[in-house]
């Protein structure tokens, strides 16, 4: 079975103003959520997009500051909420994970959603497979 993440439009759109807010940099975000898993299937649910800013100010890579991420952690804990995806841009280059990416792909392992001009897509790290395609629902 394939996993899906499902998130709604006007979240689509706030990602993708936040890319455009912070062009040319990349631009990130936290996304909250349900997992529901249904057999060997997971649908990761976005509920909530956690706005973070880049640390790094860069076209190249992403980073958030420690403080924006307990902050993030605090609000889906008060809304019993869990992390269900990463969100970041590549300004420059295409939507799929960087060869950094993966590298941290592998220590959180939830869907990352990468935003590149107008292409939008998911990936998550298989175990023993490396990188996987995720189906991107779009609700609303």
């Amino acid at each position: 079975m394939l996993d899906s993440v499902v998130i709604e439009f006007k979240q689509l759109e706030v990602l993708r103003g936040l890319a455009e807010k912070a062009y040319p940099y990349e631009a990130c975000a936290l996304l909250a959520g349900s997992v529901e898993v249904d057999g060997s299937s997971n649908t990761y649910r976005v509920r909530l997009v956690i706005e973070v800013d880049n640390a790094d100010m860069s076209s190249m890579s992403f980073s958030i500051r420690d403080e924006d991420l307990i902050n993030a952690y605090e609000i889906m804990s008060s809304s019993n909420l869990e992390l269900v995806g990463i969100f970041h841009t590549h300004p420059f280059s295409n939507a799929y994970p960087s060869g950094k990416d993966i590298k941290y792909m592998q220590i959180n392992p939830v869907p990352w959603i990468i935003l590149a001009g107008d292409e939008i897509r998911a990936f998550i790290i298989d175990e023993g497979k490396g990188v996987k395609e995720l189906r991107l629902l779009i609700s609303g």
